[in-house]
């Protein structure tokens, strides 16, 4: 017997280019995260020093997570259905990636000592995997659709 796919749309022209799920989530990740960072230091150049720079990073990480579920959603994962759901799971993997990233950056290096930048590299390949595997199985999760009763007989 073999085990239903879960519940997703035909491949789109990104999925037929890029064969592999996690090369995708990669690909799009990396360009969010070119993003981001390019709208943070425009944000932080554009509203000078006396704005915080945290204001900055607030405004740039909200305005990629939206950004970036709604190309997740329609080119990566390929999923349809309630997308309320799927944001407030999606935003919460990634806060709950976000506390980790801080967590195990202040430990590693505050508390440890170890360099700051090299530590948050080896964070940045633990946060990527941990995002991929909670927005796979968690985000845009779908149930295998049940066989109807006419075709149970």
């Amino acid at each position: 017997m073999s085990v239903p796919l879960p519940r997703s749309g035909p491949p789109g022209p990104l999925q037929r280019l890029i064969k592999d799920q996690r090369v995708l989530f990669l690909l799009v990740g990396g360009a969010n995260t070119a993003f981001s960072t390019a709208l943070f230091a425009g944000l932080v150049l554009l509203l000078g020093p006396e704005v915080p720079s945290v204001v900055s990073l607030g405004v740039a990480w909200v305005v990629s997570l939206v950004l970036v579920f709604f190309v997740y959603r329609r080119l990566v994962f390929r999923v349809t259905g309630n997308g309320w759901r799927d944001f407030l799971r999606f935003t919460s993997v990634n806060v709950g990636s976000l506390l980790l990233n801080m967590g195990a950056l202040a430990l590693l290096a505050d508390v440890l000592g170890l360099p700051p930048i090299p530590v948050q590299i080896a964070i940045t390949v633990l946060v990527v995997i941990f995002n991929y595997v909670g927005h796979k199985y968690f985000s845009f999760r779908r149930r295998p659709k049940q066989p109807t009763a006419e075709k149970k007989e």
